[in-house]
């Protein structure tokens, strides 16, 4: 009687965590995402997106930045931090915006935008900073490198920023919309996460409108060989992830010799290159540190 009900409560775990997992595997996730609490708020993607034009004015900027007051705050801080090496202080925006640059007050502000209902842990889960600050790193280290390899850095950013969305995606409908069945366990949902959140995450940002040159490289950002359009720009954001991992940004450190990864060697990733991010990875950790304060 022992081994019958075992195996009955083996086969009740299965059917419930399949029964979940084919849900989230056949779209239903769909029709509940963001109907009673926005992941991307309508106002975060239109100043994410008025932001992204490298051709914005200060003026322009400073005026999409007013219409959040956190993101001005968080753009005068960033002003005021070691990053702007500056012994003045600022105190109003059209500074800021002057002091740091507008590429860095645009990225800041996407960043802001598009991520700042992703840090609560009763919607996203107790790491979900965690997982916010490493979604910061790999989008300025993905705009680094870009910008190094000839590529857009604004769309590198921002598909850097995005490439683990489909994480959130999956977390918030655990632990709200439709939550998983406590038979299901910790480990099987991280399983389910690793193997669906890049596939998951493409198919949010295509029902939020985003273009298809964001929302491939998220797609197959762990297998840029197999994307079926761009293939390089699904390479950069595998090796920003990489190198977000190396350096521990929103996560342990992980070194490895990413040299001697096809993928690095491919884009045309050189020591020198890796060197000057190194170099530059402390200032990268003051801006999310900015950016999350």
């Amino acid at each position: 009687m022992r081994d019958f009900a075992q195996m009955t409560s083996a086969w009740q775990n299965a059917t419930h965590g399949h029964g979940w997992i084919a849900w989230l595997d056949e779209g239903g996730w769909e029709r509940t995402l963001d109907t009673f609490s926005p992941m991307l708020p309508a106002l975060a993607v239109e100043i994410a997106w008025e932001v992204r034009d490298p051709e914005i004015s200060v003026r322009r900027l400073v005026q999409a930045v007013r219409k959040d007051p956190i993101l001005a705050v968080n753009v005068v801080r960033l002003a005021n931090s070691a990053f702007s090496a500056s012994a003045t202080t600022i105190t109003s925006l059209d500074e800021a915006v002057v002091r740091v640059g507008t590429r860095a007050v645009r990225q800041l502000v996407m960043a802001a935008a598009l991520t700042g209902r992703l840090r609560n842990p009763k919607t996203y889960g107790p790491n979900a900073r965690q997982l916010v600050d490493h979604s910061v790193g790999t989008g300025y280290i993905a705009s680094f490198l870009a910008e190094q390899l000839g590529a857009d850095p604004d769309a590198a950013f921002l598909y850097g920023l995005l490439h683990d969305i489909g994480k959130f995606v999956i977390l918030k409908l655990a632990w709200n919309d439709k939550p998983i069945p406590p038979t299901m366990g910790q480990v099987r949902l991280e399983a389910c996460i690793e193997s669906r959140h890049a596939r998951v995450g493409a198919r949010a940002l295509e029902l939020w409108r985003f273009a298809e040159e964001i929302r491939m490289p998220v797609a197959w950002h762990h297998d840029p060989a197999a994307a079926p359009s761009h293939q390089r720009s699904a390479a950069l954001a595998y090796a920003a992830n990489r190198l977000a991992h190396t350096y521990g940004l929103g996560c342990p450190a992980d070194p490895a010799d990413l040299l001697a990864d096809p993928v690095v060697i491919n884009l045309g990733l050189s020591t020198p290159v890796l060197a000057r991010l190194e170099a530059h990875a402390p200032r990268l950790q003051q801006v999310a540190a900015a950016l999350a304060a």
